[in-house]
This record gives structure tokens, sequence and C-alpha cells, in this order.
């Protein structure tokens, strides 16, 4: 038996709501970000209480639901770092790599948690997949390269 969830959306009687994979499907332009994408890539034991996304500037949603926060994003760079993961629930979505979280960490150093901030780069700096390069490559795209630079050289 299908029930509907909403327009579009159904699910079986014994299968289970994944909130992050139907956000996702009702806006796809829309990719996790943040404690979001740290969340869903494991890399912070730290539960989101609500949903961050970025999409691009002039992105409209109809409808979002009350637990979202968005990041407007210039188009130039909204698909830079996009990769995808997978749910708690098996689904996969779109989520910005780890270089890309920190460089929007550091563009928004002011306006993020000061300790998850911190516990972000520390994060980064022990991950055995971190890419130097990539990271280079992003910044420099979106003109923060001195500001990467000064925030990681000490970590390292």
């Amino acid at each position: 038996v299908l029930n509907r969830i909403e327009r579009g959306i159904f699910l079986s009687s014994n299968g289970d709501y994944d909130e992050y994979y139907f956000f996702q499907y009702r806006y796809p332009q829309a990719v996790f970000s943040y404690v979001s994408a740290l969340y869903l890539q494991g890399f912070t034991d730290e539960i989101p209480q609500h949903f961050e996304v970025s999409v691009p500037r002039g992105y409209r949603f109809n409808n979002p639901p009350s637990n979202l926060t968005i990041h407007w994003v210039s188009k130039l760079y909204s698909k830079l770092g996009v990769t995808t993961t997978i749910t708690p629930m098996g689904n996969k979505v779109c989520v910005y790599d780890f270089e890309r979280i920190i460089c929007d960490s550091i563009i928004n150093r002011n306006s993020i948690d000061s300790e998850l901030f911190v516990k972000t780069l520390q994060a980064y700096s022990r991950y055995n997949g971190k890419d130097l390069i990539k990271l280079h490559e992003y910044a420099t795209k979106m003109n923060i390269s001195n500001k990467v630079k000064q925030t990681l050289e000490v970590l390292l």
C-alpha cells in the first residue's frame, strides 16, 4: 500500500521517511552545506537542528519548511565542490565536499558558531582524504585564498 506524503511523493506503509532525500527531491537546486553537509558525511557528531542548504542567488523556494537555513551563493560557484553522499536512510543526496565547507566556513566565520568553526578546522586537519590542491583551487575561484592560507597555516 502506498501513502501519499505530498505532491509527487509516495511512501509504502513500511517505508521510512528520509527527510534529506525528500527535501532534495522537492528542491533539486539546493545543496546541503555547512552543518548539514558535515553531518551527512560523518565529519561531525553534532546532529543538525535544521537543514542548512546553499542555492544560487535568485533561487526561489515554494513553501520552504520552517526548519531551513538558506545560504544564497554566487551562480559562478554554486556548483563548486558538489558531491554526493548517502543519508542515514541509505539514499543519495548532494552535499558540498569538505574543501568547499572549509571555504564557506572561512567566508562566513563571523556568522557561524565559533566552537563549530574550530571543530570543523580541526576535523579537516585530521582528515586523511584532505585535498589541499583542491582547497587552493576553490579558495582562488572564491577569491579568498589569503584568508584560507592565514586560517589554516597554524593547523596544517
